[in-house]
């Protein structure tokens, strides 16, 4: 049964605030003598900053569920994008922007998790609430288009511009009854989605990219000939270079038209 983790109590918001409106007061009195207005800008900011992340951070980033995952040891991996050690990132949450955020992703369960700062406990993140976060050098977006064919959740936007290349991660479990015990492992199930003119088109090999993109397959076989991609072995990479061409080309052919 989870548990709501409870906020900082209100006489503590109280106290932060004071403590932030002496420090804005003080450094304005420092600047109306040195005449020194970028001094102010940054002891308001700095000011706002330290209320934000003591106060802001425990209304709406640490009034959710706990977190809780049963391990079992002879699984090999597990459910977590890339690694199930916390890892600093950014969350858009609830209207709001909060940086360097604890955060591990839950691929398997689409469940964003953090920590809380003063328990340590892990904390669910309420999905409705979460616009975008980014972690790992990736962004996701939280869809819920059913326009676009696509299942609400979290998706890996690896290229935005006139295409969309999207990835739904996701993992699942395989287990295996032996002789000596039970074994498995995590497997990696993402999906693959290339989105153009309002809708996504499930992708997973060159034969499904020329469908969606079919206005400029000849093109496309061309390009993924002469830059020997790799569909197998690095699938994403090798159909993000073919949305990034169908781009360039598109683009090319745009600057043609204005020019003749």
């Amino acid at each position: 049964m989870s548990k709501i983790m409870q906020p900082v109590k209100p006489h503590a918001f109280t106290f932060l605030f004071l403590i932030m409106l002496l420090f804005v007061r003080t450094a304005a009195c420092y600047a109306q003598s040195a005449t020194d207005t970028a001094f102010v800008q940054s002891a308001v900011s700095h000011a706002v900053k330290v209320y934000r992340e003591a106060v802001g951070m425990q209304t709406h980033l640490y009034n959710g569920a706990e977190y809780v995952y049963h391990f079992k040891p002879y699984l090999e991996g597990n459910q977590f994008f890339e690694t199930d050690a916390f890892s600093p990132g950014s969350i858009y949450y609830d209207g709001t922007w909060y940086t360097d955020v604890p955060i591990l992703y839950d691929v398997m369960n689409d469940a964003v998790v953090t920590m809380h700062n003063s328990s340590g406990d892990k904390l669910k993140l309420i999905n409705a609430k979460i616009d975008t976060f980014r972690l790992r050098g990736h962004t996701f977006v939280h869809f819920n288009n059913k326009q676009a064919l696509l299942q609400p959740g979290f998706y890996d936007v690896l290229y935005s511009k006139d295409l969309k290349f999207l990835v739904r991660r996701d993992k699942s479990i395989q287990e295996r009854a032996m002789q000596q015990g039970m074994e498995g492992e995590f497997r990696v199930e993402d999906e693959l989605y290339i989105c153009k003119d309002s809708t996504c088109y499930p992708v997973s090999s060159k034969r499904s990219v020329y469908a969606a993109l079919k206005d400029r397959k000849k093109q496309l076989r061309k390009y993924a000939s002469q830059q020997h991609l790799q569909f197998r072995k690095k699938r994403e990479a090798a159909i993000l270079a073919l949305v990034k061409h169908y781009d360039d080309i598109s683009a090319e052919s745009a600057q043609e038209l204005k020019t003749n």
